[in-house]
């Protein structure tokens, strides 16, 4: 009888523990999904007003008529 519950209770505690472990492992990854997300893409049109956010609204020499 004291062997079978000795068993029982170490099964018990195994399963716990591996249910544990592996809930933190789910926790982790959505972690570091969660980290990895893209951010928003700003958008920006020439010609409204804003400058483009890499080149400016304009860096090469000014237009020339001909």
């Amino acid at each position: 009888m004291n062997r079978n519950l000795y068993h029982l209770a170490l099964a018990a505690l195994f399963t716990g523990t591996v249910w544990s472990l592996r809930q933190q492992g789910q926790k982790r990854r959505q972690a570091a999904l969660r980290s990895r997300a893209k951010p928003e893409a700003v958008q920006t049109w020439e010609h409204e007003g804003g400058a483009l956010p890499r080149t400016g609204s304009q860096m090469g020499p000014d237009p020339s008529l001909p």
